[in-house]
């Protein structure tokens, strides 16, 4: 019987704000997916837009994350009571803007310059969204309740990929480009609506318990700034998080493109069996997210960690074997994704609720912004090297250093204290900043 309770204690269901935050966080995500393939090919089909255009277009909606994550990351820890309708303002904002493109398409007035600023502008408000639902979650589950909150939420977002990309080419090939579009817009709203419905008294569990932390008093806003950097590369826990997504995110980079191209030209496999490809990924990362939380109890949390980064970052590695396999490279290419999807599925989930445990409230959200900005900052420059490696040697020497370099990300972790720790408990007690 008290095990039975216990396992219902850390349930994130038993929070009524998390059903609620959760909702909106699916629909949202939901829409995000659909969107993945609508916008490229609303360029590319109705806006007639060159490879170098549709380049422009992702280029437009990463570069928010370096302009605007620290300051953001500032306002969302100095109006920490605001958080929740902050990010109700930047559903709202996103169902505007996303809803524009397709309206401007059916009136005759697109045109690829504002698509630009409309992904440029939801950009913005997806940043201000994401440093703040990040700083939120804390509020609304207990501590024990993070990597159950997370891992459902993570495996939410995996469904989505799964589902969200393939109604979007369903949706694209059966109507238009502009209606998946409008598909976001709409999901946008739904996430906003949801969330509204969040009240104090969904807070931590339900006894609208509040953070006993004091609110941090407003000073000049280049040193709120510059702690959060100083925390985010001195805390041990987060510094060697903060190394691992970096290098990986370099290397992936690298990895996915000189995959694409070796995939096209190599193998001669077509975009639904590429698409195919990346459904076993999500797949894996959904399996990974929704079961992760249930092995760190018998495993130890920093040693799960460790072990489904060791996993997952090194299936890429296979891939060396691809040019050989023959008739077998899309079995191969599938089981690569899977395993990839499983061992970094569970992997993000305690590495997210790690990063929230051992960081006060107060700086959760600046602290977040300068993980992001040095992590996500690295995403164009990977693409950039990846497409130069791919240029002068070859798609296959860029899929295989981008495989390399990912598995050799998991070694900040490795020689870090993360692998020591025996449950988040320990990262709460730490004190932040120790090296």
């Amino acid at each position: 019987m008290t095990q039975v309770s216990d396992r219902t204690a850390r349930s994130a269901w038993a929070s009524p704000g998390f059903r609620k935050l959760w909702l909106a966080s699916t629909v949202s995500s939901f829409g995000s997916e659909v969107a993945e393939l609508a916008l490229p090919l609303l360029a590319l089909i109705v806006l007639s837009a060159s490879a170098a255009e549709v380049g422009l277009l992702r280029v437009a909606q990463f570069l928010p994350f370096l302009l605007a994550t620290l300051p953001l990351g500032l306002l969302v820890d100095r109006r920490r009571r605001q958080r929740l309708s902050l990010m109700v303002g930047a559903d709202l904002g996103r169902f505007v803007l996303i809803a524009a493109i397709p309206i401007t398409v059916w009136v005759g007035f697109a045109r690829i310059e504002l698509l630009y600023v409309v992904v440029f502008a939801a950009g913005l408000l997806t940043v201000l969204y994401q440093i703040a639902d990040f700083s939120f979650l804390p509020s609304v589950v207990h501590e024990r309740q993070l990597v159950d909150a997370n891992g459902k939420i993570s495996a939410s977002q995996s469904a989505n990929e799964i589902g969200g990309r393939g109604l979007g080419g369903l949706l694209i090939e059966a109507i238009s480009a502009p209606v998946a579009v409008a598909v976001n817009a709409v999901a946008f709203l739904a996430s906003a609506l949801s969330l509204r419905r969040l009240r104090l008294e969904d807070l931590r569990g339900g006894d609208g318990a509040q953070s006993a932390a004091p609110a941090p008093a407003p000073g000049p806003a280049w040193r709120d700034v510059v702690e959060g950097l100083r925390v985010a590369v001195g805390d041990r826990y987060v510094r060697a998080l903060l190394g691992e997504a970096t290098t990986f995110n370099v290397f992936n980079e690298m990895f996915i493109l000189g995959l694409l191209i070796f995939a096209v030209r190599e193998l001669g496999l077509g975009p639904a069996t590429i698409g195919l490809v990346f459904t076993a990924g999500g797949v894996g990362s959904f399996a990974g997210a929704w079961f992760g939380a249930r092995v760190t109890g018998r495993f130890g949390y920093g040693r799960v960690l460790l072990i489904t980064l060791l996993l997952g970052n090194a299936a890429p590695l296979a891939a060396a074997l691809l040019g050989a396999a023959g008739d077998a490279a899309l079995v191969l290419l599938c089981g690569i994704f899977i395993v990839m999807g499983v061992g970094i599925g569970i992997a993000n989930v305690h590495a997210v609720s790690l990063r929230q445990a051992a960081v006060p409230e107060q700086m959760r959200g600046r602290v977040n912004a300068a993980y992001r900005l040095i992590s996500w900052g690295a995403i164009p420059v990977g693409a950039a090297v990846g497409g130069i490696v791919a240029t002068q040697a070859s798609a296959e020497a860029a899929m295989i250093t981008g495989a390399a370099g990912m598995s050799l990300a998991t070694l900040w972790v490795a020689f870090s204290a993360v692998p020591r720790l025996r449950s988040i408990d320990d990262a709460v007690r730490s004190s932040v900043g120790t090296g």
